[in-house]
């Protein structure tokens, strides 16, 4: 008989944890397990400006007043991102200040706005298919108002498409992909895990100027 009440209680605990086992089993299977956590020190910071190029007053053509939206996401068409009433405007060199800036040079006469973010991808406006950009994180700039054409006042960028950092550089390199519709696209590869970045313009020369933090 003693024997007997000595193990019920070793029964009881079997079937207990049987039992909790099989909970725990039914609300994995309800898709409630475990949810992978972003970081609390992933940078979504996205920085978006105008600046005025030159003197759009000495175009003969009317000039529009409003500057041009930053661009924020993929928009369903490019036409229209340049706006006809405006001097051509375009970016005639991607310079490495230092280790830790690119400049995206600019001539003509008339608005550009721009928007810079990082993103998981490099993804080209009207593709599909994902550019790969050396480096751990990857700034995207887009500069709305941009044309290719070509100008008296100026000469669209040529190239390379890839300019290059030095070794120890913060910025590995940055990729320049002008669109005919009006929006102009870089995409700088850098060196650590989304660091942070500040954006500027200049005057002499007119520039956007996009600084990686070391």
């Amino acid at each position: 008989m003693y024997d007997g009440h000595r193990r019920a209680p070793v029964a009881l605990s079997v079937v207990g944890s049987l039992i909790l086992g099989f909970v725990a089993g039914c609300a994995g299977a309800g898709g409630s397990g475990p949810v992978d956590e972003v970081s609390a020190d992933t940078n979504y910071t996205t920085v978006t400006g105008s600046l005025v190029v030159g003197d759009p007053m000495s175009n003969p053509r009317p000039t529009v007043e409003a500057l041009p939206p930053a661009v924020t996401e993929l928009p369903l068409s490019l036409d229209g991102a340049r706006f006809p009433g405006a001097s051509p405007v375009g970016v005639t060199d991607v310079v490495f200040a230092e280790s830790a800036a690119v400049e995206f040079r600019l001539a003509g006469n008339g608005p550009v706005s721009y928007t810079v973010r990082y993103v998981d991808e490099a993804i080209r406006y009207g593709t599909s298919e994902p550019l790969a950009v050396p480096g751990r994180s990857v700034l995207q700039v887009d500069l709305s108002g941009t044309s290719t054409d070509s100008d008296d006042t100026f000469s669209p960028y040529a190239g390379p498409e890839r300019v290059r950092g030095d070794a120890e550089s913060t910025i590995v390199s940055a990729d320049f992909l002008a669109d005919p519709g009006g929006i102009s696209q870089a995409f700088i590869g850098v060196a650590a895990d989304r660091p942070a970045f500040t954006v500027t313009t200049t005057e002499e020369p007119a520039a956007v100027v996009v600084t990686v933090e070391n």
